[in-house]
């Protein structure tokens, strides 16, 4: 989980960089997608570490994968209408985190 964590933040530090540098609208969607997929990743982590203990309910983990699925949902709708986000740039910078997750994941 180090890696991912030290992989995921320097990816997303390297597209807002290259945000500020160029000013593309491409990377900026890359940058709030690879943020979004980060978040989505670390939600990932905590409910399957919250499922595998046997103290808290299945209820529980329920309720929170679904207000997690929500909320991603929510925050994708809000960044591709409201700020008008290229669509192209933003499922780029979700899957190649979502992509680092999957990799590292094999590695172990």
């Amino acid at each position: 989980m180090k890696k991912f964590i030290y992989i995921g933040s320097g990816l997303t530090i390297v597209f807002y960089i290259i945000f500020l540098i160029t000013n593309n609208i491409l990377v900026e969607g890359a940058f709030y997608g690879s943020v979004l997929s980060y978040i989505n990743c670390i939600g990932i982590k905590m409910i399957t570490n919250m499922f595998l203990q046997k103290k808290k309910g299945k209820f529980f983990v329920l309720l929170s994968t679904l207000l997690k699925i929500s909320l991603i949902a929510l925050s994708t709708v809000l960044l591709v209408e409201y700020l008008s986000l290229d669509l192209i740039g933003f499922l780029s910078g979700f899957s190649v985190i979502l992509i680092v997750f999957i990799l590292l994941i094999q590695d172990k």
